[in-house]
């Protein structure tokens, strides 16, 4: 009988990351997939990207909403539960796949453990700084098997005791398409997001919920900053995280400012193509510490969101009192375009594969123990 594997995405970024994993598996007759969708992706106030899933693989798709909005983190937890535990009891999965630092992915792999189903985590290990951290540890102890992204974080996650032969490191998934020379064409980009720039750099602002305080003061300090930079910006909206609607307010105050163009939300083939021409990224988005280092492409990362990620010489960390116009032009002066591949070199899908179409793979205990190796 096929195996049935349910992977679940939340937001358009673990979408990008997830997309060439599923294809993957659905390209391969052993295997049956269930695509449960939920969180940001059922919110039309963030361009209700579901449909993005409809459209890359059309069958067997589970759709939910998890949250209201202004709904904190606890209850979108409580919810998904709910809703996702009803959802494993009519599929009967044998493997659940979930990504991330995600408060839904969480949910789905305590619904995953609680029932006795096999539960792989994707890209564990990884350490950033904020709340995301303990939610993707948490993650760690609640899954069975994890699929890491480098030696790094395999290691990280062997020190937290779990089992190194249930451990996989196929590097992160989005360079499967990163990699690839066929990235959408950039005049198709801008015409279907109408970004009449011939030159410009890219803003991602994140809410960090621990500082959603000072939030307001933080936007106002990188807005006033874009505003007096001689680029223009493409702004991406945030994700949904307690204190979005403050970013949000505050992008308002600049919507007919002709230098930038906001956009809810963009494919993530779309945004790759838009990175990748991009004169830099600033922000606190792992796309500057995961797909800009990549591409090439200089990259500012503002505050404490992202800070414990990979320290490469294709990033500059900056805290918001200190992002001025010298900061950011010096750094570009003496940018050096070179990609790198922490991360892997393509062949996530591949590697994702080779592992579960073993045997072996599909006798690991659902019963987790602690390894003091």
């Amino acid at each position: 009988m096929k195996k049935k594997i349910l992977f679940v995405t939340s937001t358009r970024a673990d979408f990008g990351k997830l997309k060439s994993l599923i294809t993957a598996t659905k390209s391969k007759n052993s295997y049956k997939v269930y695509i449960v969708v939920t969180g940001m992706h059922m919110l039309r106030e963030y361009g209700f990207t579901s449909s993005e899933v409809t459209k890359s693989f059309k069958s067997n798709i589970i759709k939910f909403n998890n949250q209201d909005t202004g709904d904190k983190l606890e209850i979108i937890l409580n919810k998904t539960v709910e809703k996702f535990s009803k959802i494993i009891k009519k599929i009967n999965p044998d493997l659940i796949i979930v990504h991330g630092d995600r408060v839904e992915a969480m949910a789905c792999a305590l619904v995953g453990s609680l029932n006795h189903i096999l539960t792989g985590h994707v890209e564990g290990g990884e350490v950033s700084g904020t709340i995301d951290d303990t939610i993707r540890h948490a993650l760690t102890k609640l899954s069975h098997i994890h699929f890491v992204g480098s030696i790094k974080a395999k290691n990280r996650i062997v020190k937290m005791g779990e089992l190194k032969k249930n451990i996989f490191t196929i590097g992160s998934p989005d360079s499967d398409f990163l990699l690839r020379k066929n990235h959408a064409k950039i005049e198709v980009v801008k015409k279907r997001y109408e970004i009449k720039f011939k030159k410009y750099a890219l803003l991602l602002w994140h809410p960090v919920t621990s500082r959603v305080n000072s939030l307001k003061k933080e936007t106002t300090k990188i807005l006033n900053f874009l505003k007096k930079y001689p680029q223009n910006f493409v702004i991406i909206y945030p994700n949904n995280d307690p204190g979005t609607q403050i970013i949000l307010n505050s992008y308002k105050k600049i919507a007919n400012i002709k230098k930038f163009k906001i956009i809810k939300s963009m494919r993530f083939e779309y945004f790759i193509s838009l990175l990748k021409k991009s004169e830099f990224i600033i922000g606190n988005s792992s796309s500057a510490l995961y797909e800009a280092p990549v591409l090439g492409i200089p990259a500012f990362n503002i505050g404490d969101r992202q800070r414990n990620r990979l320290d490469t010489k294709l990033v500059k960390n900056l805290e918001v009192n200190n992002l001025t116009i010298g900061s950011v032009k010096n750094f570009l002066s003496k940018y050096k375009r070179k990609k790198i591949r922490h991360y892997g070199f393509g062949n996530s899908d591949k590697k994702f594969i080779k592992a579960i179409t073993k045997k072996s793979f599909w006798k690991i205990s659902n019963q987790k123990f602690f390894s003091d190796q």
